[in-house]
This record gives C-alpha cells, sequence and structure tokens, in this order.
C-alpha cells in the first residue's frame, strides 16, 4: 500500500471541534498538491460541510474524491460515518460504521470512539453501538470498544 500524507486524523479533529474556516484552509493546501492528495482535500471540505448540516453535499463531495485506489472501502466508510455524525445523523453514521467495521480485521482507532460519541450523543441507540464495537477488530479492541459504548451509554 502506498503511503498516504496529508492532515488524517487532525481533519477529523477540527470537524469534531467545528472549525469551518480551518477545514476549509486545510482543504486548499491538499489541494495545492496534484493528484495524491486529492482525496483528503474532498474529504477536508466534505466535513466542513458536514458541519454545517449539509449532509448530502458533504457526500457527494466525499464521493468525488473517491477513487479505485484510495481510499479502501472500509476507510470510505468510515469517512462517511464521520460526515453523518457530523451532520447530526448518529442512526446513518452507525450503520456506516457498521458496514466499515465488518469490512476490515483491524479497526481505525478512531471509530470505537466514533461509536461512543454516537452513543453519548444518542443513547437510545446503544445497543446498536454495542453490537458495532463487537462487530469487528481484534479481541482486545472489540472489548475496549464494547466497554467504552456501555460507560457512554449510562454516562459514565
Amino acid at each position: 500500500m502506498a503511503e498516504r500524507r496529508g492532515y488524517g486524523d487532525e481533519v477529523w479533529w477540527l470537524a469534531r471541534d467545528g472549525k469551518v474556516e480551518a477545514l476549509q484552509r486545510a482543504a486548499e493546501l491538499l489541494s495545492a498538491h496534484e493528484g495524491d492528495l486529492d482525496y483528503e482535500a474532498h474529504r477536508a471540505r466534505a466535513f466542513a460541510l458536514a458541519v454545517e448540516g449539509r449532509a448530502d453535499d458533504a457526500l457527494a463531495e466525499l464521493n468525488e474524491g473517491w477513487t479505485d485506489d484510495w481510499p479502501f472501502p472500509a476507510a470510505y466508510a468510515a469517512d462517511v460515518a464521520r460526515v453523518r455524525f457530523l451532520a447530526g445523523d448518529c442512526e446513518a453514521a452507525l450503520t456506516a460504521l457498521d458496514l466499515s467495521a465488518r469490512s476490515s480485521d483491524r479497526v481505525d482507532g478512531e471509530l470505537p470512539e466514533l461509536v461512543r460519541l454516537c452513543v453519548a450523543r444518542r443513547p437510545d441507540l446503544w445497543t446498536r453501538g454495542l453490537r458495532i464495537a463487537l462487530a469487528g477488530g481484534a479481541p482486545g479492541q472489540r472489548a475496549r470498544a464494547a466497554a467504552a459504548v456501555v460507560k457512554s451509554r449510562f454516562g459514565r
């Protein structure tokens, strides 16, 4: 697999903090690099749109950057989940997370956190979140993710 460069998790952290202007600037900087960071630029723009509550536009932006080479389907599904979460749709975010978790042997470290955030925002979705936490990754990852979901559900 080719080495990926860009802002990666930093773009997600900016999005979680609602930093639309910083996301737009990151997209500009990433767009300045021809080719290899194209998806990352689309991803930053998609997150900015999602923070603004424009989920459909955000998903279209994310899709525009997807190529046969990158991202892999599990990573794309994870980004769809992030967009859905940022736009306030935890149910759809969990659907995308379920797809991502089931299609990967190892789970991105941020995904269990996203499941936890969805359950914290929507405690009524905790059993679904628990199933997703137990669906993918190594046994230790599953146990930690499940514990985080349960703690989030009961406010601990």
